[in-house]
């Protein structure tokens, strides 16, 4: 009996473990893609308290393009310093008062929810908002998925923070929806 395999045999083998491996490589590359990595920049800008960056912020959408409410769109934050988490989210309650969005109900029932996902921030750390098709906000720390709220009135109200006409900043309003 010949044990030998004809060499085509062989290399049609390998050719095919060959192809399995590419489709194997691109599908896992694809679905290691951030799904905010497949928008495109609007625009960007820093946040300064008195002389101190605290961050940089860069404003994403489907079409390149700020459109109130219009989703995909995602918010990334890079931190010039450390925060902890009560910090942030102390900033984040006042400014959803000062701004006036959502119930006094919802500030509470967002802001545990955030507490219950969002870490301390230290320097160089990006912390991604990505807001989908439906509206549903999903938060990133690096590349690790911290959590989502599945609430559209969140995803409107966070996103207000820095992007609604009466911000705390509105040079910086302006630089992230692209108008300066």
């Amino acid at each position: 009996m010949n044990s030998k395999t004809p060499i085509t045999g062989i290399w049609g083998g390998i050719s095919l473990h060959l192809a399995a491996l590419s489709l194997l490589v691109a599908t896992t590359s694809d679905a290691a893609t951030l799904p905010w990595q497949k928008l495109r920049p609007v625009g960007q800008g820093q946040m300064h308290w008195l002389w101190f960056k605290l961050y940089d912020a860069t404003l994403f959408s489907e079409s390149g393009r700020y459109q109130p409410g219009h989703y995909p769109q995602a918010l990334t934050l890079t931190y010039a310093r450390a925060i902890e988490r009560d910090d942030l989210l102390g900033a984040t309650s006042s400014e959803w008062q000062r701004l006036g969005v959502g119930s006094d109900a919802e500030r509470k029932q967002w802001l545990e929810q955030l507490a219950a996902i969002w870490p301390d921030v230290a320097s160089g750390d990006r912390l991604t908002f990505y807001v989908d098709e439906a509206g549903h906000g999903h938060f990133w720390w690096q590349e690790k998925r911290l959590g989502s709220l599945d609430d559209p009135r969140f995803s409107a109200a966070f996103l207000a923070i820095w992007l609604a006409d009466n911000s705390l900043d509105p040079a910086l309003t302006r630089r992230l929806r692209g108008q300066s």
